[in-house]
């Protein structure tokens, strides 16, 4: 029984630091519990405060289940192992024990290093002292321990480590020292093994590869920040060549052969003639696709292309021996070949789009673990705070094939955003595609920032917009200007914002979700615009196919509802307490404009909606989040 955990006065409340009873964290842990004692599955909307975390984590420590625990990212896995399974073994007896797998690219790969040293990668050469040194003392070989500077080491990674895809498995020379391997074979059992979504996504493709598999080990897994999962199911299965790719690929390849070119006469006339057919491709796909739209071709209609990258294929094995610097060229080329043979094999066809950047041919391999649900005997529980669009789970459900019968609950929010926030959308700002839109946008901003008390996260839907309000930013207030790319210390900048409180951070990708800021650290969440997937995104090709297969609409039935989990998760940053208040700042009028506005106001939780600066800043001086001195519009 879980009660004695939670309640007040219990275990929690006298020996966990800053624990608060909470009735819905009680409630979801019973939920939670009740999926592992009974084997049915569950999908728990959870709001921001609930205390998910111990509410899955503990009911999987304390049953006699073998747990899979799946989260949405290695920050999270590292947070969960090293913050709540310590404090937990700390203040709760017996509890069991809790194992960390990560995916493939993060353990040193014997294989793929004794490949690139025998072609001379001079980078590993200038680093092998330090790397023979730590491969005789690592226990566990991974490479986040390799004593190198991190930027050093994101750059050996290539040449030390493998995916899923290029894993190969046991046929592997080193197969039997894998640390992989043997980190696969301590997982398989583990009473409660943590891993992540990419791990988990991958389990099949593993298990083909002829290593043991996870799942079926499992009497139950749980599935943390769940709604990263359709988008990642997506992406993990998507295969794609496209024409820029192409002709980026052989003019490199041209400048890298070098004099080697002379040792294969024939590479030349091969290389010609891809070209040539996959330009014929491109016009003849061209003439059947509108712009933008998406048609099915044959795979065998291909043949022809396949053929001759075969050709070149065999002359790159052959290259690579006396020029080295090909191995990630290499890497893309070979990719996009086993897509088309793949494709042959099976006679499946591939999908075709025609943009103003050329064609993009792209194949949707869709390995799902999760439409064999109905038929496992283990129990499936899916946790985010964000599942539901419009209140329903239908999206949801969909996206991953799961069984409309799957029961389904929602804990009430333990934060009243009714009022402990408010929505503002300024008027006055043009429509988002206008050329006038962000410099009207950053105005906005500037009017709000010079006496609100707390920090300003803007968050964007691309880095362009990023770098573009960056730079209009710039000189133009006296708040510090952090500004998130993928260069950036995730962990350091986080932490210069927290500890600042008036900084104004600009970021898009990742910070959208899974960020803790509590306090007046925090006093506005500003969205440029609704978070649409850019129509040329390939997740938005990925679509474009299902909605051709199912006859849907790729608006309305796809990328609305993905927009609506992408904003439920940016309004989630603003409050993480009972304690906090605070504004959200959104620059798209078409949620008011568009009928699909009606959607996304439906789902994103009740808080008054304002639209003049005067009737915001009455709020922000109730909850003494303004300075005296208010800027007028």
């Amino acid at each position: 029984m879980i009660d004695p955990f939670f309640v007040e006065k219990g275990v929690l409340d006298q020996n966990w630091p800053e624990f608060q009873p909470r009735e819905t964290q009680l409630k979801l842990a019973r939920l939670v519990e009740q999926a592992l004692e009974t084997g049915n599955s569950h999908i728990l909307e959870a709001p921001t405060g609930t205390g998910k975390t111990l509410a899955y984590l503990l009911p999987a420590l304390k049953s006699d289940q073998r747990v899979i625990i799946s989260v949405g990212n290695l920050t999270l896995q590292d947070h969960l192992w090293w913050g709540e399974y310590q404090k937990l073994r700390a203040v709760v007896t017996p509890l069991r024990s809790l194992q960390v797998l990560k995916g493939s690219e993060n353990y040193l790969c014997l294989h793929q290093l004794h490949t690139a040293l025998s072609r001379g990668q001079p980078l590993l050469l200038d680093n092998m002292d330090m790397i023979q040194q730590w491969q005789t003392q690592t226990q566990n070989g991974e490479l986040q321990t390799l004593p190198l500077e991190p930027q050093v080491r994101k750059q050996l990674m290539p040449f030390m480590s493998v995916g899923a895809d290029q894993c190969l498995g046991s046929s592997c020379d080193q197969f039997e020292a894998c640390h992989f391997q043997r980190a696969r074979k301590r997982a398989s059992e583990a009473e409660v093994l943590l891993i992540n979504h990419t791990l988990l996504l991958a389990d099949s493709t593993f298990f083909e590869k002829g290593m043991g598999a996870l799942l079926p080990q499992a009497q139950a897994v749980v599935v943390d920040e769940a709604h990263q999962l359709p988008e990642l199911l997506l992406r993990s299965n998507m295969e794609m060549m496209d024409d820029y790719g192409v002709r980026q690929w052989l003019k490199q390849f041209s400048l890298q052969i070098g004099e080697h070119r002379l040792l294969f006469p024939d590479l030349s006339r091969y290389l010609q003639q891809l070209s040539q057919i996959w330009q014929q491709i491109q016009d003849q796909i061209g003439q059947q696709a509108q712009l933008n739209s998406t048609v099915s071709v044959r795979g065998q209609s291909l043949l022809p292309l396949v053929r001759v990258m075969e050709r070149v294929g065999q002359h790159l094995e052959s290259l690579l021996v006396t020029a080295p610097n090909l191995d990630a060229l290499t890497t893309a080329f070979m990719g996009w070949l086993q897509m088309l043979q793949r494709v042959q094999e099976q006679d499946a066809v591939l999908f075709c789009q025609m943009s103003n950047n050329g064609l993009r041919i792209f194949s949707s391999r869709l390995q799902n673990p999760f439409t064999n649900i109905p038929h496992q005997k283990f129990a499936w529980v899916f946790i985010s705070a964000t599942l539901k669009v419009e209140g329903s789970f239908d999206y949801f459900k969909g996206a991953l094939g799961l069984p409309e019968s799957m029961a389904s609950h929602t804990c009430e929010s333990a934060l009243d955003y009714a009022n402990q926030a408010l929505l503002w959308l300024p008027k006055g700002l043009p429509l988002p595609a206008d050329e006038d839109f962000y410099p009207a946008w950053v105005n906005k901003v500037l009017v709000l920032e010079p006496s609100l008390r707390g920090g300003i996260l803007m968050l964007f839907s691309s880095y362009q917009a990023l770098q573009c309000c960056a730079e209009l930013l710039e000189g133009k207030t006296d708040r510090t200007v952090l500004v998130y790319s993928n260069r950036s210390h995730r962990q350091k900048l986080l932490q210069q914002f927290r500890r600042d409180e008036q900084s104004i951070l600009l970021a898009t990708g990742s910070l959208w979700e899974g960020i803790d800021i509590k306090g007046s650290a925090l006093a506005c969440v500003a969205m440029d615009k609704l978070p649409f997937i850019p129509p040329n995104d390939v997740l938005s090709l990925v679509w474009q196919q299902r909605a051709l297969e199912n006859q849907q609409n790729l608006f309305q039935n796809y990328m609305v509802p993905h927009a609506i989990t992408r904003l439920r998760q940016g309004i989630g940053r603003l409050l993480r307490s009972n304690d906090d208040r605070g504004l959200v700042m959104l620059g798209d009028r078409r949620i008011l404009e568009k009928n699909y506005g009606e959607r996304f106001l439906a789902s994103i939780p009740p808080m008054p909606l304002l639209r003049e600066y005067h009737q915001v800043a009455e709020y922000l001086s109730r909850w003494q989040l303004l300075n005296d001195v208010v800027v007028d519009e």
